[in-house]
């Protein structure tokens, strides 16, 4: 059996001003913690036996706090936590110093009811939206949603492994542990034990580092182990439909109303190369017309930028056949549903066609295509034509020409193609200059 927890108030070494510094000296499970906080009295100003000073109203350094209340105060704290924390762990010395430190900051401050942050408590500020981006707008949705998953996955680690999870905790030794966790026992899918995928894994790290950083950011923290932490993702291959494709789904005769409503969804989608996101909260004030151009004109839920995209005239043509609804667009699906619904519109339009991914050759194309394939098709299909890269990616919305030239999905054959029109409009200019 662990012996009794004990605090004790013990007086070091005088300084050369003769005082004290008062020291907490706390035994709990054959752990001691030594924790020094800047008081000091004179050596008769205190009672050995009490450990506590003689004159109730003598104050701390700053003059705001009467010193035996601050002591009861730390005492007390250092109880608390423990009972707090045995129940998955017996907490280490450093964390419950990190404990009293923020309550003396916070003291200090003036504010005497916050609890004491901890890593998790600091997740649900950024989950609340409180924390806003560099720029100071508001995080996404997905963001938030995303930060949720990541406390979520903090808990149920915490909770199955009997690993506390805190600042001083997130070591070389936690993250191995963690990334073992997420691989092959953590919830997704509606509460399904069903292990992440590696990208997914390398968000999730990416953004227990975003916390980690605010913590030593606001000094809740000294620990910077997380920093050096690594999980990359790996390159997940996409397809894109390129504009023939793109107008056997258009000409496509389809019965089923849901079925035309989504081809004709995902045919504006490759048009305005916004998010689904995105297109799917188009309303009537984001369709503006100037000098008898028709523009869609909004802010991006995900970037906070705003995009201007004039209308190709398919969209037109779509907004025309769909002008009594609201936003003269098709109604919109769950992302889901769309999903599911645009596959089986490929499908009828005899995109089935296997060999377009290097990693599942026998995949059929039809399968490959989900919302976001509309917005890579955009992309992919301007730059191919040639449309310059820092027009289209104001148009897109990236913000470097990297993660662009990484986002479009351009094939070994794509680019030969594109060198071989090169090819025959420099010989033509030759052939003009001779002539």
């Amino acid at each position: 059996m662990p012996r009794r927890s004990a605090v004790h108030f013990r007086l070091r070494q005088p300084n050369k001003e003769g005082l004290y510094n008062i020291q907490l000296v706390y035994k709990y499970h054959r752990n001691e913690l030594k924790f020094q906080f800047g008081q000091f009295v004179k050596k008769e100003d205190w009672n050995p036996n009490k450990e506590r000073v003689k004159n109730k109203l003598a104050t701390t350094e700053d003059g705001k706090f009467y010193l035996n209340d601050l002591l009861d105060k730390l005492e007390k704290l250092c109880e608390k936590t423990l009972n707090e924390r045995i129940p998955i762990e017996v907490p280490t010395p450093d964390y419950i110093k990190q404990v009293l430190w923020q309550s003396i900051d916070r003291n200090r401050k003036g504010i005497t009811d916050d609890p004491v942050v901890t890593l998790k408590s600091l997740a649900k500020v950024f989950i609340s939206g409180e924390i806003k981006s560099k720029s100071g707008n508001d995080k996404s949705e997905a963001t938030l949603d995303n930060y949720s998953a990541v406390l979520v996955h903090l808990e149920e680690f915490e909770k199955k492994k009997k690993y506390r999870v805190d600042f001083d905790t997130i070591t070389h030794d936690f993250f191995n542990k963690y990334v073992d966790f997420l691989r092959h026992e953590a919830t997704y899918n509606k509460g399904k034990v069903v292990g992440l995928k590696r990208n997914t894994i390398a968000k999730d790290i990416s953004i227990l580092k975003v916390f980690m950083n605010e913590a030593v950011k606001r000094e809740y923290t000294t620990n910077m182990k997380f920093r050096e932490f690594t999980f990359s993702e790996e390159d997940v291959e996409h397809v894109y439909l390129n504009e023939a494709e793109l107008n056997i789904i258009y000409n496509l005769e389809i019965e089923n109303k849901k079925l035309r409503e989504v081809r004709d969804l995902f045919i504006v989608g490759a048009w305005l190369g916004l998010r689904y996101s995105d297109l799917t909260n188009i309303k009537k004030e984001n369709i503006v017309e100037e000098d008898g151009v028709k523009f869609i004109t909004l802010i991006t839920q995900k970037t906070r930028e705003k995009v201007i995209i004039p209308c190709h005239h398919i969209v037109l043509e779509i907004m025309e056949k769909y002008k009594e609804y609201p936003n003269s667009l098709p109604p919109d699906k769950s992302n889901q549903k769309f999903n599911d619904y645009v596959k089986e519109v490929c499908k009828l339009a005899g995109l089935t066609q296997v060999g377009r991914l290097a990693s599942d050759p026998q995949k059929p194309l039809n399968s490959c295509i989900s919302s976001h394939t509309a917005r890579r098709s955009f992309a992919t299909n301007y730059y191919l034509q040639g449309f310059p890269t820092i027009d289209l990616m104001k148009i897109t919305g990236h913000q470097n020409e990297e993660t662009f030239l990484n986002y479009i999905k351009v094939t070994k054959k794509d680019s030969a193609m594109r060198l071989s029109e090169h090819q025959k409009q420099w010989k033509k200019r030759l052939l003009d200059l001779e002539g």
